[in-house]
């Protein structure tokens, strides 16, 4: 499957707690060909993945009340196979290799490097 065949059948879920930063995935993710669902909290996002067929979910960490950690281990629960990245702004190497450990295939650091952030969706989509 071609990167262009793969975005038009892909579908990305953004959770973000940053308006400013969902828009700026969103819009990137879309000019890609992706079809983009989003979510400003975890328990949003975890409500759009069990309602919908999403591809990929890429998460920021660093949220209020469920952070990324804990969204990461409820999507886990409901869909082991779903592939994550994490998005965070910190660089606690502690969390993101927790994260690693809970399923999380990749962690891209804000701000984000969108030459990075194409590579890692079209390797993982691509396998």
């Amino acid at each position: 499957m071609s990167e262009k065949n793969a975005s038009k059948k892909s579908i990305i879920l953004v959770i973000d707690d940053e308006p400013d930063i969902v828009i700026v995935l969103g819009q990137y993710l879309a000019k890609e060909g992706f079809k983009v669902f989003t979510a400003h909290t975890g328990k949003q996002g975890i409500e759009k993945i069990k309602e919908n067929e999403i591809d990929m979910v890429l998460l920021d960490i660093a949220m209020p009340v469920m952070d990324g950690i804990e969204t990461l281990k409820n999507i886990k629960e409901i869909k082991p196979e779903m592939n994550v990245i994490m998005i965070t702004a910190y660089h606690d190497a502690d969390k993101v290799v927790q994260t690693f450990r809970l399923g999380a295939f990749d962690c891209i650091f804000k701000p984000i490097d969108f030459k990075y952030l194409r590579k890692s969706l079209f390797a993982k989509l691509l396998e």
